[in-house]
């Protein structure tokens, strides 16, 4: 897995999206940000267990970022009313499902939303399926995950 930042990131990039949308954002996933401000995930895979599917990760979302396709604060007004509160769409994988990371002390974690019900197993009364709970472990499974053929 190989990371290409969209824009440096700044320790205000987090501090943008709390205000914004009266969210308070894991540790993990603040460093992350004031690191990188988004990034292209190149060769990045992840493991949905309740789909039993690997998902090929395409972009996580920066902070007013150039591109609207890329930017965190654009996507989020965007479908406010599609998620729950203390939740925040962080990225996309390459076929347009979207990374929900949730902060509500009860579920929080990594989770993915097939929005677009992609997948036979999703329907209105179920499209989300958790990942992980931490971002700093879906930016491992990123970097660790082997799809079976080749291994």
């Amino acid at each position: 897995m190989r990371l290409q930042l969209i824009e440096k990131g700044t320790i205000d990039s987090y501090k943008i999206i709390e205000n914004e949308f009266n969210i308070s954002l894991p540790k993990d996933y603040k460093e992350f940000l004031a690191k990188n401000n988004g990034a292209i995930v190149h060769d990045g895979y992840f493991f949905v267990e309740d789909l039993g599917e690997f998902i090929l990760m395409d972009t996580l979302y920066g902070v007013n970022t150039k591109s609207r396709s890329q930017d965190i604060i654009f996507k989020n007004r965007e479908y406010i009313d599609d998620i729950p509160s203390e939740s925040i769409l962080i990225g996309r994988d390459l076929g347009g499902g979207w990374l929900l990371l949730i902060h509500d002390k009860e579920n929080d974690g990594i989770w993915y939303y097939d929005h677009s019900y992609f997948f036979k197993q999703s329907s209105d009364e179920l499209n989300t399926y958790f990942i992980c709970e931490t971002f700093a472990e879906f930016m491992q499974m990123l970097e660790n995950t082997v799809l079976p053929e080749d291994e």
